[in-house]
C-alpha cells in the first residue's frame, strides 16, 4: 500500500498520523511520534498535530492564527500555556493579553484588539473562547450555512491577511468544519484537534513524555500505567510526575515501581467514592457507585471499602477528643498526616452518634447481599440513605 493510500486508510478510520521521518509507517512502528497519535477530524482538513505545533510554539515560531479543539483538555491547555508563555511578557499582560467569552460583540471585540499594536511587546495575544461563528449548531438549526453576519464577514476578510503582531487563538471543544468561518481558521492557521487517546496511544503518549523527563518508560510499565489510571491524561501526566519522584536518579520507570506507587483506578474510585459518601455528596457518590459496580470482582468489595473509612473516622473523632497534637495522633490512627487532617476536618462536623448508626447500615447491607438479595439495590440504597444526611452535622 502507497504512502497516500494508507494516510487516506488511516483518515477514514478518524485518525491523523504524523511521520517524523516521513516514512507514512503505521503507529506504533519506529520514526513515529507517538505524541502525534492524535485522533483526526477524518480527511480534507488542514490539521497540524498536536506534538508539532507545541514544538514550533516552544521553539518560538509563532503563527498569527490558531484554532485548537477537541475534548482533551489536558492537551488543549498545554497548548494555550505554551502559547501564552510564547507571546505575553509578565510585565505587559494587562495590556497585551485578551481572553473574550461568547457575547453578541465577541468576532468585533476580537477584530479590534487583533488590529490594535502591542504595548510594549512585540506581539500581544487574543484568545476567543467557544465562538458561535464555528461551534456545530444546537439541534433544530438550519442545516446550511447561513449568509455571514457583519462580524462574521469582517473576520474572515482578517483572516486573508492577519496582522503579523497578534496571535489570534480559538479555543472550542467542537467545531463545525463545513461552516465558513471554520473553513478559513483552518486555511489561515494552525488546527489542532486534541481528542482522548485510545490506551495502546495513551501509552505511547506516555512513553514519550516520560523521555521528555529524562526517563526510560519500557513497554510494559506504560501499560500497566494506563491500565490502573485510564486514559485521562492529566491522571497519567499526574501520576508520571510521582514516578519521576519516586526513582530518583535511576534511569528507568519499571514495571514494579508502578505496582508499587500507582493505584489501581478501581482502587482509587473507592477511595473517591468513600470520600462522597463521608461528605453526603449524592450525585457524586452514585455516578461512582455506577461505575465501580462493573469494576470490583465482588460489590461486598465497596461495602467493605465504606464500612473501613466509617471507622477511620470514628477513630479520628475519638482522637480529636483527648486532644492529642496532631502528628501524634496521626500516627496513633496509622495515617499520613495529610490524610489524618483531612478526616480530622470531616469528623468534626460529624456526631458521633450518627457515625455509628451508618456502620451499623453497612453492617445490615453486607448481611442482606451475603443472604441473597440484589447487590445493586442494596448498595445503591444504602448510599442514597448515607448521603441524604443520615451522618449529620453537630452544629
Amino acid at each position: 500500500m502507497g504512502r497516500g493510500a494508507r494516510h487516506r486508510l488511516l483518515s477514514e478510520r478518524g485518525w491523523l498520523i504524523h511521520s517524523v521521518s516521513g516514512t507514512g509507517a503505521p503507529a506504533g512502528t519506529p520514526g513515529v511520534d507517538p505524541e502525534s497519535l492524535i485522533p483526526g477530524g477524518g480527511g480534507g482538513t488542514a490539521a497540524v498535530h498536536y506534538h508539532e505545533a507545541l514544538a514550533e510554539i516552544r521553539k518560538g515560531t509563532l503563527r498569527s492564527v490558531y484554532l485548537v479543539f477537541g475534548e482533551e483538555g489536558f492537551l488543549v491547555e498545554e497548548l494555550y500555556r505554551a502559547l501564552r508563555a510564547a507571546v505575553v511578557r509578565p510585565e505587559t499582560a494587562d495590556f497585551n493579553f485578551h481572553v473574550l467569552e461568547p457575547g453578541p460583540d465577541q468576532i468585533g471585540q476580537a477584530l479590534r484588539l487583533a488590529q490594535t499594536q502591542p504595548f510594549f511587546a512585540e506581539r500581544r495575544l487574543v484568545v476567543v473562547k467557544e465562538c458561535p461563528a464555528i461551534v456545530p449548531r444546537r439541534r433544530g438549526g438550519p442545516e446550511e450555512e447561513a449568509p455571514a453576519d457583519g462580524g462574521d464577514a469582517d473576520l474572515l476578510r482578517y483572516l486573508e491577511a492577519p496582522v503579523p503582531t497578534t496571535v489570534l487563538l480559538f479555543l472550542a471543544t467542537a467545531v463545525d468544519a463545513r461552516r465558513k468561518v471554520t473553513r478559513a481558521l483552518m486555511a489561515a492557521g494552525a488546527a489542532v484537534e486534541c481528542q482522548p487517546l485510545k490506551p495502546e496511544d495513551a501509552a505511547m503518549w506516555v512513553q514519550r513524555r516520560a523521555e521528555s523527563q529524562g526517563k526510560r518508560l519500557g513497554t510494559q510499565a506504560a501499560h500497566l500505567l494506563v491500565e490502573r489510571v485510564g486514559t485521562d491524561l492529566r491522571l497519567l501526566a499526574g501520576e508520571l510526575e510521582k514516578l519521576v519522584l519516586y526513582v530518583g536518579r535511576a534511569a528507568e520507570i519499571r514495571p514494579r515501581d508502578v505496582e508499587t506507587m500507582v493505584a489501581s483506578l478501581a482502587e482509587t474510585e473507592i477511595y473517591r467514592l468513600s470520600d462522597a459518601v463521608l461528605r453526603r455528596e449524592r450525585a457524586q457518590a452514585v455516578a461512582l457507585l455506577e461505575r465501580l459496580l462493573g469494576q470490583v470482582d465482588h460489590p461486598l468489595q465497596l461495602l467493605s471499602a465504606l464500612a473501613g473509612r466509617f471507622r477511620q473516622l470514628l477513630l479520628v473523632k475519638a482522637l480529636a477528643a483527648r486532644r492529642l497534637p496532631p502528628r501524634e495522633a496521626a500516627q496513633r490512627a496509622r495515617m499520613h498526616p495529610y490524610a489524618y487532617g483531612k478526616m480530622a476536618e470531616l469528623a468534626a462536623a460529624a456526631d458521633r452518634d450518627a457515625i455509628i448508626r451508618a456502620l451499623k447500615r453497612l453492617l445490615e447491607a453486607d448481611l442482606a447481599i451475603k443472604s441473597g438479595f440484589d447487590p445493586r439495590i442494596t448498595l445503591e440504597t444504602v448510599v442514597a440513605e448515607l448521603t441524604g444526611g443520615e451522618v449529620a452535622s453537630e452544629t
